[in-house]
Formats: C-alpha cells, sequence, structure tokens
C-alpha cells in the first residue's frame, strides 16, 4: 500500500474521526512538538520547495539534527525526494542538495455535484489535474436515486483512470446547498426535492472508505480560484455562481468566510422585488428568481429566433414544451443577435448588479469573480451587472472594486473541493518571509 497516502488518512480519520469537523477549523492541532515540527517541515516544503536542508533549518528555527532526522523519516515515508543542487557558494563549500515534496505521494478526488451536472477530478497533492469527467445529473430525481448514480459514475470514472484505489487519501464535495453545523448534511436545498437532511459524507464514506469533506459549492468556487484562479494572492474577494441558481463565496483575509452558522453567501436569496415571483425557498422577489439560468431560458423560449432557426433537430413541439434550450442555447441566440434573448441577459445582469451594488457597500472587495453557466456569455452580462453595480454602490467603495470572469471555467467548484482536502490534511503553512 502507498505508504504516504495511508499516513494522511490516519492522520485526517485521527483528528476528523472520518468525517468533515466543523469548516470553522483551520489548519491543524498537533497532539505534540514532533509531530508538530514534522508537519512544519513537510509544510516548508510543499509551499516553498525545492529547499535545501540548511534553508529549511533557518526558516523553521529548527537544529539542523533536528531538520535531517524529519527529513530522512519523510524520505523513506515518500512525502519527499532528493535531488539537483544549488551552485557552490564563490567561496567554495559543498553544493546543497534540494529537498523536493512528491506530490505523486497520494491522489485526490474532487466532486461537484451540481443541480443539472456532475464534475470529477482526480489531481495530485499539488492539486495538478491528473483525469477529468463532466456529465449530466437531475437533482430532481432525489437522493434515493442520485446517490447510486453518483457513486457508480466515480467507480466507474476512477476506474478509467488506472489511478490505484490505495494512492487515493480523500474526496472532498461541494453541493448546492446550505449545510448543517456538521458540514455533512444538507439543510433545505431550493431546487432539489427530498434532498433536506441527506448525509452525503456518510453515505460516500459507507461505499468509499476514506476521509470525506463537504461544504456549499460557492465556497469551494471561491477557494479554488483563490488557490489556483483569477483570486491567487488576493485577500478579500467574492465569487458569485450564476446557474441553476446563484451563489456567493466570500474570501476574507484569504479564507473562506462562512458565518456563524455556515450560512454566508446566500447572495441568490436577498430580496431584489418584495413584489416578484416565488422563489424555491419560499421568499418573494429574491435575485435567484429574477435573474437565474432557469429565468433567461424561459424569457429566451418565447423568442422568435428560435421558431425561425430552431436548433438542429429539435421540433418545434419540443421547443414549446420546454424540452430544450439551455443556456448554452440562449447564449448563443443572444451572441447571434437576438433580441429578445439578449435582453434576457441585460435584465438579468442588472437584477446582479443590484445585489452586487449592496455587496460591494457592505464587503468593499478588491474583486467580484463571476462563474457558472450564466456568466459565460461574456460582456453581453458583465458590463449590465459592471454598470448597474457602479450605479448602486458608493463612489469610494466601487473605485477599488473590479469584476471579472472566473479562470477555472467548470472546473472551479471541483478544484476547490480538492483544496479544501489539501488544507484539511497539511494545513496552512505561515512563516515569516524568506
Amino acid at each position: 500500500m502507498n505508504y504516504a497516502a495511508a499516513r494522511i488518512i490516519a492522520d485526517l480519520n485521527a483528528r476528523h474521526g472520518n468525517l468533515a469537523q466543523s469548516q470553522q477549523e483551520h489548519g491543524v492541532d498537533y497532539h505534540n512538538v514532533r509531530e508538530y515540527n514534522r508537519s512544519l517541515v513537510l509544510n516548508l516544503i510543499r509551499e516553498n520547495g525545492p529547499v535545501p536542508r540548511v534553508e529549511i533549518a533557518r526558516r523553521t528555527d529548527l537544529s539542523r539534527t533536528t531538520v535531517s532526522a524529519i527529513i530522512d523519516a519523510l524520505l523513506h515515508e515518500g512525502f519527499v525526494r532528493e535531488g539537483e543542487s544549488l551552485d557552490a557558494a564563490p567561496s567554495g563549500g559543498r553544493r546543497a542538495t534540494l529537498v523536493h515534496f512528491n506530490e505523486g505521494a497520494g491522489a485526490i478526488l474532487g466532486v461537484d455535484i451540481g443541480r443539472s451536472h456532475l464534475t470529477f477530478l482526480i489531481t495530485n497533492l499539488y492539486g495538478v489535474i491528473q483525469a477529468h469527467y463532466s456529465g449530466p445529473f437531475d437533482v430532481t430525481l432525489g437522493p434515493e436515486q442520485c446517490i447510486p448514480i453518483l457513486i457508480t459514475e466515480l467507480k466507474k470514472f476512477i476506474a478509467a483512470s488506472n489511478t490505484p484505489w490505495e494512492d487515493f487519501i480523500s474526496i472532498g464535495v461541494g453541493v448546492p446547498s446550505p449545510l448543517d453545523s456538521s458540514a455533512h448534511k444538507l439543510i433545505s436545498p431550493p431546487y432539489m426535492p427530498g434532498w433536506d437532511g441527506t448525509d452525503v459524507v456518510a453515505e460516500l464514506s459507507r461505499e468509499f472508505h476514506i476521509p470525506v469533506f463537504l461544504d456549499n459549492d460557492a465556497n469551494l468556487g471561491a477557494l479554488g480560484e483563490s488557490k489556483y484562479g483569477a483570486g491567487k494572492n488576493i485577500h478579500n474577494f467574492a465569487y458569485v455562481k450564476i446557474g441553476t441558481g446563484i451563489g456567493c463565496g466570500l474570501i476574507i483575509d484569504g479564507n473562506v468566510y462562512r458565518g456563524s452558522s455556515g450560512s454566508a453567501g446566500e447572495l441568490g436569496h436577498v430580496t431584489i422585488d418584495p413584489n416578484g415571483p416565488k422563489c424555491g425557498c419560499g421568499n418573494y422577489g429574491c435575485l435567484e428568481s429574477l435573474a437565474s439560468a432557469r429565468v433567461i431560458i424561459a424569457e429566451s423560449r418565447l423568442s422568435q429566433w428560435f421558431a425561425e432557426a430552431p436548433i438542429s433537430g429539435v421540433s418545434q413541439k419540443q421547443l414549446r414544451s420546454n424540452e430544450i434550450l439551455n443556456i448554452t442555447d440562449a447564449i448563443a441566440a443572444a451572441l447571434a443577435g437576438d433580441e429578445t434573448s439578449r435582453k434576457a441577459f441585460v435584465r438579468a445582469g442588472e437584477y446582479i448588479g443590484i445585489a452586487l451594488g449592496g455587496l460591494i457597500n457592505l464587503f468593499n472587495p478588491e474583486v467580484i469573480i463571476l462563474d457558472g453557466g450564466v456568466a459565460r456569455a461574456g460582456a453581453l452580462l458583465i458590463d449590465a451587472i459592471a454598470r448597474t453595480a457602479e450605479a448602486r454602490s458608493v463612489k469610494t467603495a466601487w473605485r477599488k472594486t473590479h469584476i471579472i470572469p472566473g479562470d477555472l471555467d467548470k472546473n472551479a467548484i471541483a478544484l476547490g473541493a480538492v483544496a479544501m482536502v489539501i488544507d484539511r490534511a497539511f494545513g496552512t503553512l505561515r512563516l515569516s518571509a524568506p
């Protein structure tokens, strides 16, 4: 068995009981100095390597003897490797051998459960994608049907990837739902009938026998963009996912902000028009009821463009019965110049801009990152959002805020799930500058 992967699993199980604890925790709380020092050295190599042993001792304030003993153990366990050398100092002396983190010591499975899609990723311990899958999914079938489908698809994906099962250290999962305080169960997810109280962590842990961690999809989208995308090196930003629903993940001082009960970021359920349509949450006039993909699709479906230039192979009967036309079709129509579809995106952008104007006034983020199927309309949507957000926010706040598209496209949430696992497994190292 992969010793390094087994060690990480044992550590995760010991700290988290094989289930995700409160998502408010940050880093790792070790029980003795030896384990703390080991973690300190490993994380320095992981986040700053390759690095020579003497530099590790200097940065950690540990003795060279202690550092050498730790590195020798890490070499044996498979977490690090040595290779390549720095040039010797001008005054002479031995060339310093570099210590590298072994990113292939384990594999991580990142899962994005969307309301209408599944995305799976396999990555190494640096979050570099090794295998990818994306396909349709229908959460309205309920958990009794959907969970077995999810498990079957995961098994097929893993088998096709040829990644040995013993290499996997954990599964990270994103879901479009508020979660309970233990981050195990879904709580009253809009437009997901029958999912209230579903314990996704228990279901997957029972099947795969490795630690499983769960979070809201927008939180993980924010984390993914923070670690690997448009939010990298930005300490305060909002990630807004505009798709079947509208969610928001907040990064404050470099960390995901979840609020006192874990439900921060429910931007889609901010009331925009109290006399508006009923939302899936039971309220009226929520942003999600006015500007989500389903609203844009419904308005675009009325367009004469689809009657005159129907999608290939689609009958007018299907079109009238709402059996076709997804957000990709609506975007295509809008970009082709269809006025009805264009107006639907502009109207949605204006509603979103109203909500973001309030967010800018309250939060004053450096950046707002837009993602999701609707955001792929590009400038047509973003211009309407920015124009309205500027009009609805105070000048001092707006002047420092930029609204931009995400970098990770459809992989943002699954990569955020991977980043969540990495943070759980290794923590975040904070040392003084070199």
